[in-house]
């Protein structure tokens, strides 16, 4: 019989992504309410099953189009980063074999309620002179 064991992965403190681009983890305590957000989310198989999924919360933003189409490929290429890079410096997930798919796109807002999941980092995106509060969630089983 396969044990299951659920798996937390490490923060990261901070990732430069462009020369003005970075993401920071940011420690905050309270609730985070998001209604109108894009995501992308990751698939992750073998001998660690689960997903990966990124918020991007524009709630109270004021986006024209063309920012949002500037801002959203740079969203997805931080998630992709810190994905990968959680990933494979995690310590717990060194030992084993695991896929992650490509990263999936939705533009439909989904309702996020920080305050009823348990396993959520806080990231800010800043941009030059803006700053986008980035919410990871983490569904991730290993099979022993």
């Amino acid at each position: 019989m396969e044990a299951l064991k659920s798996i937390e992965l490490t923060r990261i403190s901070e990732l430069k992504i462009l020369q003005n681009v970075r993401l920071i983890h940011k420690q905050d305590l309270n609730p985070i309410y998001s209604k109108e957000n894009l995501r992308v989310q990751f698939e992750i198989t073998g001998e660690v099953k689960g997903a990966i999924t990124c918020y991007l919360c524009l709630d109270n933003e004021d986006l024209e189009p063309v920012e949002r189409n500037y801002i959203f490929p740079l969203f997805v290429e931080a998630m992709n980063i810190l994905v990968g890079r959680q990933l494979s410096l995690d310590d717990e997930l060194n030992s084993y074999k695991l896929n992650l798919s490509t990263p999936k796109i939705s533009m439909i807002s989904k309702e996020i309620n920080t305050s009823h999941r348990i396993l959520t980092q806080k990231y800010e995106l800043e941009l030059m002179d803006r700053s986008f509060t980035i919410l990871t969630e983490y569904s991730l089983t290993a099979i022993n």
